[in-house]
C-alpha cells in the first residue's frame, strides 16, 4: 500500500463563499482516470530526505489518528519519519501538478483515509488542507493533470449531480464538509479543531459502501 498526500488548496472568493483548487486527472491515468482531484501524489524515496518538515512535536500532535469501532483499519498509525515524508510529498506534489509554490508551515492535516481492501491499488493518504498562496492563480501539468479550476465546493457537487464533473468518493465527501464553510479562516479552524479519524471503507462506493451515519460528520 502507497502512502500518498492530498492537499485541498482554498482561498476566499465573493463574501461567504471560498473556493478550491481541482484538477482534472488526465484520461490515461490509472487511478481515478478523468476525475477532478485536488493535487496530490505518492510519497517517493525523496521525501524521506531534506529539511523541509514538521518539528517532531507538530508531527506527533497531527498525526494522531483515531481508529473508529465501525470501520477498523488494517493499517497501523504511520511514524514520524513517515509523516514527515507526507508533509514533504504534499508540498512537492502541489509544485509539480499545479507550480503552486506552497509553504509547509501551511500545511494543516485534515483527514485520513484509507482505499477500501476491494481495490486492486491501494493508498494510505493523508488529506492537508492550506491557505493558496496569494498571487498565486496554479495551472495544471498538462501531462498527469489538465484543466485547472478554482471553484466553489457547492458548485463542484452541483456540477457532478449534473453528469458535467466526474468526482470520486472521497472527493465528494471532502466538497460536502469544505461547503459547509464561508471563509478560509473558518475551513482553518475547524481543521486544526477536529480530530483526525481514520475511514477505510469495507467496500468500494460501486460495491455500496455508504459511510456509517455516526461517522458522517466526525471524521
Amino acid at each position: 500500500m502507497r502512502l500518498a498526500a492530498t492537499v485541498m488548496l482554498v482561498r476566499d472568493a465573493r463574501p461567504g463563499r471560498l473556493e478550491v483548487f481541482m484538477l482534472r486527472r488526465s484520461a490515461r491515468s490509472s487511478f481515478a482516470p478523468d476525475a477532478f482531484v485536488f493535487p496530490g501524489g505518492t510519497v517517493d524515496p525523496g521525501d524521506y530526505a531534506g529539511d523541509l518538515g514538521w518539528p517532531p512535536e507538530r508531527v506527533a500532535a497531527e498525526f494522531r489518528a483515531v481508529v473508529p469501532e465501525q470501520l477498523p483499519a488494517s493499517e497501523p498509525p504511520i511514524g514520524a519519519e513517515d509523516a514527515r515524508a507526507l508533509v514533504r510529498a504534499a508540498v512537492r506534489e502541489v509544485f509539480e501538478e499545479s507550480n503552486l509554490r506552497l509553504d509547509a508551515d501551511a500545511l494543516a492535516l485534515y483527514s485520513h483515509w484509507i482505499t477500501p481492501p476491494t481495490e486492486p491499488r491501494r493508498y494510505n493518504t493523508h488529506f492537508f488542507i492550506a491557505r493558496a498562496p496569494s498571487e498565486q492563480h496554479g495551472i495544471a501539468d498538462a501531462v498527469e493533470t489538465h484543466d485547472e479550476r478554482w471553484i466553489e465546493p457547492a458548485t463542484a457537487l452541483r456540477e457532478h449531480e449534473a453528469g458535467r464533473m466526474h468526482l470520486v468518493y472521497p472527493t465528494i465527501k471532502h466538497l460536502e464538509r469544505l461547503a459547509l464553510h464561508g471563509s478560509v479562516a473558518d475551513a482553518l479552524a475547524f481543521a486544526r479543531s477536529k480530530p483526525v479519524v481514520t475511514i477505510m471503507p469495507d467496500r468500494a462506493p460501486s460495491e455500496g459502501f455508504v459511510m456509517p451515519n455516526e461517522l458522517e460528520g466526525a471524521w
